[in-house]
């Protein structure tokens, strides 16, 4: 494992190097410090004064690592294995914690990323006992022997003038390599890169011996997800692509020296996504009247043809299911913003609502229920200010008694939406 210096941070913490290290970054570390700063995961800069460097954090958790120290961001409002719970509720993925005895972890998200790459590795054993997915994949041949399927006209006549006494036909077969099974095959190669795990590591081999005859390689992105459409034949799939779209939207950042290493590269978690999703779903799952997640609706429209739009993470309907009822935002931070603020009055305007709008932001020990007014005479909205425990929304989740569960979780909903 690299034993080079660590430096630990919590979500949105700005700290300075430790003045008795000396770090430095190498050449060759400037590709991951550009895009870990373009994604808004972590700005390093150096102190005008003493040379030395300062690190600040956001909304991400996860480790980095660099030619002569190691970066890694912890969350800050709960802990490691709360946090893996809460990943494992919002996108329904059975991750299982590893006993504590199979590794050693250097750090808490370092965790994280083995927690998930076990969790995928078991769907992936678990899918292929069940068997792979085969679709049908359309091949153009000039050179049949026989006719399949139908001919292909102008490439027949090219044929025909050429003395070529075959057949060009265009057929459908039924095959493993499709985008189901390539998603698979290339987080695969990425666990094994990352996984700090020898065991893992060898499992990730037998797995991609397993899939890799049948199934070309390819690089897979996030937008590779939106073509998937599941039915009856392949919906066995969609959890597993759940978490391997996980795995594609946080290994996006440059490999230590563009090359294998032996430790975990790059891997991050936006908690901010995170945040939202959990809070949707759980009051869509116990709260007691309709929600709704939205989509974009334009909100403002330029003369010169451009418009903006408005996206509220939750609309909460009345029983008939027709009128707004609250407008809900939520937000991973600390405190409140003027832009928040400014955000949620847009939506509540826009559903014409002057009460009823939220801001929904993380507990903490200094944590105080509020509202906002806007006192304008034709604005007067007026917006309130909440915060959920994301711990005990967490031991709630996972309580054994059922009707316990969902009688407990109205109650702390109905706290924060009141």
């Amino acid at each position: 494992m690299n034993e080079n210096p660590l430096i630990e941070l919590r979500e949105y913490e700005k700290k300075p190097a430790d003045e008795r290290e000396v770090l430095r970054l190498d050449n060759r570390d400037s590709k991951t410090k550009k895009d870990l700063e373009e994604k808004g995961i972590l700005k390093i800069s150096k102190d005008a004064i003493s040379d030395k460097l300062e690190f600040q954090s956001y909304s991400h958790i996860g480790v980095a690592q660099f030619a002569n120290f190691t970066i890694t961001i912890n969350p800050k409002f709960t802990n490691i294995e709360n946090l893996v719970k809460l990943i494992n509720y919002v996108y329904d993925l059975d991750i299982d914690i590893l006993p504590e005895s199979e590794v050693k972890f250097r750090d808490e998200s370092n965790m994280l990323t083995e927690i998930i790459i076990s969790s995928f590795l078991n769907q992936c054993r678990n899918l292929i006992r069940q068997g792979l997915y085969k679709s049908y994949v359309t091949h153009q041949d000039r050179d049949m022997p026989c006719l399949r399927g139908k001919l292909l006209l102008v490439q027949q006549l090219q044929n025909d003038a050429r003395a070529n006494a075959k057949f060009a036909c265009e057929y459908d077969e039924l095959e493993y390599d499709n985008l189901e099974n390539q998603i698979l095959l290339y987080c695969l190669h990425k666990c094994r890169d990352r996984t700090i795990i020898d065991s893992k590591r060898n499992e990730v081999n037998r797995l991609v011996q397993q899939i890799s005859p049948f199934v070309n390689q390819e690089i897979i992105t996030v937008d590779h997800f939106k073509k998937l459409n599941y039915t009856r034949l392949n919906d066995y799939y969609e959890k597993i692509h759940q978490i391997c779209k996980i795995i594609v939207e946080n290994i996006g950042i440059s490999d230590f020296y563009e090359q294998k290493t032996s430790f975990v590269n790059s891997f991050f978690v936006d908690m901010n996504r995170v945040f939202e999703d959990f809070f949707f779903k759980l009051v869509k799952d116990y709260y007691s009247l309709p929600s709704k997640e939205q989509v974009p609706e334009v909100a403002w429209v330029s003369t010169l043809g451009e418009k903006f739009t408005n996206k509220p993470d939750i609309l909460i309907f009345d029983e008939t299911r027709k009128n707004v009822k609250y407008v809900l935002d939520t937000k991973y931070k600390f405190e409140v913003k003027h832009n928040d603020l400014r955000q949620v009055d847009d939506y509540m305007q826009q559903h014409e609502r002057k009460e009823g709008g939220y801001l929904v932001y993380p507990k903490t020990p200094e944590s105080k229920i509020h509202e906002w007014d806007t006192p304008q005479k034709y604005r007067n909205s007026k917006i309130k200010i909440r915060f959920i425990d994301i711990n005990k929304a967490i031991d709630l989740i996972y309580m054994k008694d059922s009707k316990v569960r969902k009688e407990e979780i109205l109650k702390l909903l109905e706290e924060i939406i009141n």
